[in-house]
């Protein structure tokens, strides 16, 4: 099985790759924007079964390299069984206010660097006639809350894009899942208050495997998340812009 990771040294994905890893006989194609810390995830995966690990940097904020990076993996490896869409920044809401060139990479980076391979994705499984996409979003996408709008209006793009794609090629061959996580307990996170809602990555993980096996299109994490964003979505507008979240 060929498993195309982008994003590969976040700690979703990398949980992630860990849970196929360790049963052994997969190739993996990890792209990321740091080859040191790339290289430290191909190890990790290694020791863990008999895999192929193609460690691959790549420039995010490039379409074309992001592009040729997939063609190039494809060409070499062959047909992409399983491909994982994690990359992406927590965008900082108060700098974006004002850095505009801040918020434009932001934007390039949480948005273009994600719909792009996705949809080259798309096609390639389109032509083979199978495959599992899975895109990692946020319920930050639900709904714009005034302390990070830059980021959640970015999963919010990620959420349609996906969504259009599942609707034009998704078949019981071909599977587009968005996966929708609450807080996690990430690098990314660290400098945030710690609360009961926070889960680790490797809960992420393991429910993403899970949806994998039941055939799940848009899935929660964790799962109670559902009920809460129904809540906040139905709030009318005037409400919603007096609550402090």
């Amino acid at each position: 099985m060929h498993i195309l990771i982008l994003g590969a040294t976040s700690a979703i994905a990398h949980a992630f790759a860990k849970r196929y890893a360790k049963e052994g006989d997969h190739v993996f194609t990890l792209m990321g924007r740091n080859q040191q810390r790339l290289n430290a995830c191909s190890s990790e995966l290694s020791a863990l079964g008999n895999n192929v690990i193609h460690p691959i940097e790549v420039n995010f904020m490039n379409a074309s390299d992001i592009i040729h990076a997939i063609n190039k993996s494809i060409q070499s490896v062959g047909s992409i069984d399983i491909a994982v869409l994690a990359q992406g920044s927590l965008s900082d809401q108060e700098r974006a206010k004002k850095d505009f060139q801040y918020l434009h990479d932001e934007f390039i980076l949480n948005v273009m660097s994600m719909i792009i391979p996705a949809q080259c994705i798309a096609n390639h499984f389109k032509d083979r006639g199978c495959g599992i996409m899975i895109g990692i979003g946020s319920v930050a996408g639900e709904r714009g809350r005034k302390g990070n709008y830059a980021y959640g209006s970015a999963k919010s793009a990620i959420h349609t894009y996906l969504s259009g794609i599942r609707n034009d090629i998704g078949n019981e061959h071909i599977r587009i899942m968005t996966i929708k996580p609450g807080f996690v307990s990430t690098p990314m996170t660290s400098h945030l208050k710690q609360s009961s809602l926070f889960v680790k990555p490797e809960f992420i993980a393991k429910e993403i495997v899970r949806g994998i096996e039941q055939g799940q299109d848009v899935m929660y994490i964790p799962s109670y998340w559902r009920f809460i964003l129904m809540i906040i979505r139905a709030l009318p507008e005037k409400i919603f812009m007096k609550l402090n979240i």
